[in-house]
């Protein structure tokens, strides 16, 4: 499955995850934890997506499928959009 998200969401996932690869592209499957992701890193991101997308992303939008995967969270941020 192909997702197409926002570079801005992309530019800050990149920004905040130091672990993703420079050179590849982003798969909606990639882990956001091998990626680096860890419960205080998760904080950092939203703060940084909710400022760059001018979103707001609810609490209860925050359980463990969002931050498993790439496309997890890209899902969150078109939930907060709608």
């Amino acid at each position: 499955m192909t997702h197409v998200w926002d570079a801005p969401f992309e530019e800050v996932l990149r920004a905040e995850l130091p672990r993703l690869a420079p050179d590849s592209a982003l798969q909606a499957s990639d882990s956001l934890r091998a990626a680096g992701l860890d419960s205080m890193a998760s904080v950092e991101l939203i703060v940084r997506l909710e400022e760059a997308l001018s979103v707001s992303i609810p609490d209860e939008e925050l359980g463990p499928e969002a931050f498993a995967t790439v496309g997890g969270l890209w899902s969150v941020v078109e939930r907060a959009r709608a």
